[in-house]
């Protein structure tokens, strides 16, 4: 038994939960030598990366008060191969994103060796919150809106250095083209125009980008929005990909008035920037789910309605490029 295991957790589980206590001792041990690990639990839903809960209670704990809760996140064989120190680098970004005021988990560890977990992993604060309201409202709206202004905001000098350019993601898209192309999912047709304007297009001064920005990925506590979550997708590029995004996903999540809305209140944040070619940048957001939205683990119903809204959503950026073209 590892004297950082708090006796408690054998006593009251099963084999699984011994299992992941023995697993993450180490990790515990080196974030405090002095705590022990009281519970251990893992949280199901991550689609890039393994979650688990840690509680944490050193010596001095006052059993009044919750103990230390900490998340490890274990980064996917995807996220290893788009960057050798996914943990580093969430963690450097996180740090910078703290300070400049955007709310998101505190940073606690980061370790890229492999030596403890198989593979690397990143520690950050728990949020003690729940996901979003499941009805649209002015006050989401307004939040969700206002952390991405802000975000879009920071100047994306500071991180090119060491975080990878949304482009590239595109122009591997590109470079690839699928031996079958997801014709439901309109493939062909988005490989088209992409193919034709991306090496052409003309960019907006670079931003630090979210990457998956959508409801899914914040933390909210008595309609107070307390944290973004999940940044292994970041990148600087463009903010209209944010914009793009977070469209294609109030589309699935709370559909048309949910993003028109959202895309109403951002660009009035942004008057003063260029629009226009939104529609491609939609369909750049569209490029992510083609040929995976089966991996998504939706009930037949779920995934047809899915698949109906995506097709929606890529028929208007089509239309609208296609309008476009036709007054040129």
């Amino acid at each position: 038994m590892d004297d950082n295991v708090d006796d408690n957790v054998h006593d009251r589980v099963g084999d699984t939960e011994r299992a992941l206590a023995a697993q993450f001792a180490p990790v515990a041990r080196r974030l405090d030598p002095q705590a022990r690990l009281a519970r251990v639990r893992r949280l199901a839903g991550g689609m890039s990366a393994q979650i688990t809960v840690l509680e944490l209670v050193r010596p001095d704990h006052d059993p009044q008060s919750s103990p230390d809760r900490v998340v490890v996140r274990q980064y996917g064989a995807k996220n290893v191969a788009a960057d050798a120190r996914p943990a580093a680098t969430e963690t450097r970004l996180l740090s910078l994103l703290r300070a400049a005021g955007i709310p998101v988990p505190d940073p606690r560890l980061a370790d890229d060796s492999s030596q403890l977990l198989d593979g690397p992993y990143a520690v950050v604060g728990f949020v003690p919150g729940a996901g979003p309201a499941p009805i649209w409202s002015p006050t989401l709206a307004e939040q969700l809106v206002e952390v991405l202004v802000r975000l879009h905001q920071l100047d994306a000098g500071p991180v090119q250095g060491w975080l990878r350019p949304y482009a590239a993601r595109v122009d591997r898209w590109l470079a690839r083209p699928a031996a079958e192309p997801d014709e439901p999912m309109r493939e062909t047709a988005i490989r088209q125009v992409l193919g034709d304007w991306w090496p052409r297009r003309t960019e907006l001064t670079p931003r630090i980008l979210h990457g998956d920005y959508w409801p899914g990925n914040t933390m909210w506590a008595a309609d107070r929005l307390l944290a973004v979550i999940d940044w292994e997708d970041a990148a600087w590029g463009d903010q209209r990909s944010d914009l793009a995004n977070i469209r294609l996903e109030l589309l699935w999540a709370y559909g048309w008035t949910a993003c028109e809305d959202f895309t109403r209140r951002y660009r009035d944040a942004f008057a003063d920037l260029d629009f226009t070619d939104q529609p491609y940048w939609d369909l750049v957001a569209a490029t992510r789910p083609v040929g995976r939205l089966a991996e998504w683990g939706l009930d037949p119903a779920g995934l047809e309605s899915f698949l109906n809204q995506y097709q929606d959503f890529v028929d208007a950026a089509l239309a609208e490029v296609g309008s476009r073209a036709s007054r040129a």
